[in-house]
């Protein structure tokens, strides 16, 4: 045996690379030694491979010239271009889709997909449930913003709704989330881990940034003062996610402590001046106790099959 053939079986012997790689880089072996005149049991020990599997590549060379298996004649892939697409779709219309709805989707275009399929091509298509296994860390580094609408005679939200106990979160029990009343202001801010940015009246029925991805958020020029102003947004943020903006609990502290301070406030300038002490007032650690809740937020959705959450 040469010294050339010996470094090669060494290599072989302690390979390096891809399953694939070095089963194709051992057939091609297998193929050589046979033409130096070495057995299929000398060739199985040098390469370590099965007998079998030495003896079947060898027939294929007689057969059909190489030791490459051919193409599997098994069943098809159910998921062809046509699926692929679909699939990226409804992702993109809603990332918080979970894997059963999902299997439904399919089984009304007549695809009959396992969990495991489904799950495998969501991978493939490069998606994951994007924001779930962010650090507080990676989440101190989010400015959240949002709009609320606060009312002269108490604030739009937190109606009172007779239910029975357990029917806290259903959606019969639910109000739906139209900010509009009369003798009101409107409000826009932010905030983020570290602090409250500026409380904005907004006197005009215009949002001024964005939040997440409703339609009003997205428009050709909120889009364009985004890029020119190299701002990093969140992706494949849902629309109508109320239940993941941490801000939404800081309208509704500003909203409690409105209805406490309600006998004095008789116009729209009063509200305004009591809304401006409230924020004033809100504590740094409150905005920092909200950003490190954004794991739980994320997941709460994902297990309430994207419905109400206790958020």
């Amino acid at each position: 045996m040469s010294k050339t053939v010996q470094i090669a079986i060494k290599k072989l012997q302690d390979p390096k690379g891809s399953k694939s790689e070095i089963k194709k880089m051992k057939l091609s072996a297998i193929f050589y030694l046979t033409q130096l005149g070495f057995s299929q049991y000398d060739i199985s020990n040098m390469i370590d491979m099965k007998r079998t599997t030495v003896e079947d590549a060898i027939n294929r060379v007689t057969t059909i010239g190489t030791t490459l298996a051919g193409k599997s004649m098994g069943r098809p892939s159910s998921f062809d271009d046509y699926t692929k697409r679909h699939l990226e779709l409804i992702i993109r219309s809603d990332p918080f889709q979970i894997i059963k709805t999902l299997q439904g989707q399919f089984r009304f275009m007549s695809k009959d997909v396992s969990r495991t399929t489904v799950k495998n091509w969501i991978k493939k298509l490069g998606f994951e449930y994007q924001h779930v296994g962010w650090t507080d860390k990676q989440w101190e580094q989010v400015v959240w913003s949002d709009e609320s609408r606060f009312c002269v005679f108490g604030h739009d939200g937190k109606p009172k709704v007779l239910r029975k106990q357990g029917e806290r979160y259903e959606s019969c029990h639910l109000p739906r989330t139209v900010k509009y009343g009369s003798g009101s202001l409107m409000v826009w801010s932010c905030f983020w881990a570290g602090g409250y940015g500026p409380l904005v009246f907004v006197d005009v029925e215009e949002y001024i940034f964005q939040g997440y991805n409703a339609p009003c958020h997205t428009g050709g020029y909120a889009s364009w003062w985004k890029n020119s102003h190299s701002l990093n947004v969140l992706k494949d943020w849902p629309a109508q996610s109320a239940d993941l903006n941490p801000i939404e609990h800081i309208w509704s502290e500003l909203a409690r402590q409105l209805h406490s301070r309600q006998p004095d406030i008789k116009n729209t300038e009063d509200l305004r001046q009591t809304l401006i002490e409230i924020w004033e007032e809100l504590a740094p650690e409150f905005a920092k106790t909200l950003v490190s809740s954004m794991s739980k937020r994320c997941q709460g959705v994902i297990d309430a099959k994207s419905d109400a959450t206790k958020y």
